[in-house]
């Protein structure tokens, strides 16, 4: 599944394929060097979301 992973902090977002929203949050942290546990940066400061199916195929068809 895809996942859009938002972090108001580090005012970033980005779209990643995860099991589970909180999949998603730590591989997006890995991707920004960031500690999952870190307080202010963090997972818990973090916000994902499933993509709708439309939203999956609009992505699929800018990247294919």
């Amino acid at each position: 599944m895809l996942y859009k992973v938002l972090s108001p902090m580090l005012e970033d977002e980005i779209i990643i394929e995860a099991k589970n929203s909180s999949q998603a949050k730590r591989k997006a942290c890995r991707l920004w060097g960031v500690r999952p546990s870190d307080p202010w940066h963090g997972i818990s400061t973090m916000q994902a979301r499933k993509l709708t199916v439309r939203e999956v195929e609009e992505y699929e068809k800018k990247w294919h």
